[in-house]
């Protein structure tokens, strides 16, 4: 967004009935539609469509290509209590999608920061909360919450009318079924569902979409096994995986990695 320069011409396509404040940042291929609202501290890269009705605000800062749909709200203020007046970043990268009625909150303190990687899809209804960090290819199903310090690993999916507690995270590739409740850290490649969310299986359909080989599916299924079917409590699971060497060493390192961020225990 530096490169818009801080006397930007707004030259973007703005619908006469829009409100953009003084100070707001508009590359100038930028589309602001009717009765939309962009505040005096946003900034909206190339391409970014605002469609009408919709709503950024806070300090948000927007990469290309991202598209807002009616009624979306996007960098409001954080719910949190502990709010004390001051404001930190809201970031978003290239080529998000919000859908209507999604809410993103701004986080909660000065030194705080929200965050949304690249080609993030998240439906109708859909909230993100404070000090969220969403990475990469994600999908939020409608009306899927997400609580503060919530982390979303890359390419995992969520599942509608789901909740996810605060600072949970979610692996990569990981599903969480529709109507679920997350209370624990969700491990990269499985799938999980209910209330209070279980481990049901592996992610099998995600992983096949997302190009993995006939190969490693059988080895995340090895290590589903190890961790689930096997009767044995996660230090014993752990060592089970380590030791397999069939298992490629990758999506061994991708558990262990995610193991060791874990911040409410690994299901």
């Amino acid at each position: 967004m530096d490169a818009l320069g801080e006397n930007v011409k707004i030259m973007a396509r703005i619908h006469p009935t829009a409100i953009v404040e003084p100070g707001a940042k508009l590359a100038d291929d930028v589309t602001i539609g009717a009765y939309a609202y962009v505040g005096p501290s946003v900034c909206l890269d190339s391409g970014c469509t605002l469609h009408h009705h919709g709503v950024v605000e806070g300090n948000s800062v927007l990469g290309k290509n991202n598209e807002i749909f009616p009624f979306a709200a996007i960098g409001g203020r954080t719910q949190d209590l502990k709010y004390d007046g001051t404001d930190g970043v809201l970031r978003i990268g290239d080529g998000n999608i919000f859908r209507e009625f999604v809410t993103v909150h701004c986080p909660t303190s000065a030194n705080g920061e929200t965050r949304i990687g690249d080609g993030n899809y998240l439906l109708s209804y859909a909230h993100v909360a404070h000090e969220c960090l969403l990475h990469d290819d994600i999908i939020i199903s409608t009306q899927a919450v997400l609580g503060g310090h919530v982390e979303i690993d890359s390419h995992a999916n969520i599942g509608g009318a789901s909740a996810i507690h605060q600072f949970c995270k979610v692996g990569k590739y990981a599903l969480l079924g529709g109507g679920s409740a997350l209370v624990q850290d969700l491990p990269p490649y499985m799938l999980a569902e209910g209330n209070r969310a279980r481990v049901r299986s592996y992610n099998k359909v995600g992983l096949q979409r997302h190009g993995f080989s006939e190969e490693e599916v059988a080895a995340v299924r090895r290590i589903h096994r190890h961790l689930y079917g096997a009767g044995l409590n996660r230090t014993q699971a752990l060592e089970r995986v380590s030791g397999d060497d069939s298992i490629p060493g990758p999506l061994k390192e991708e558990l262990f990695q995610f193991r060791d961020r874990c911040s409410r225990g690994m299901l």
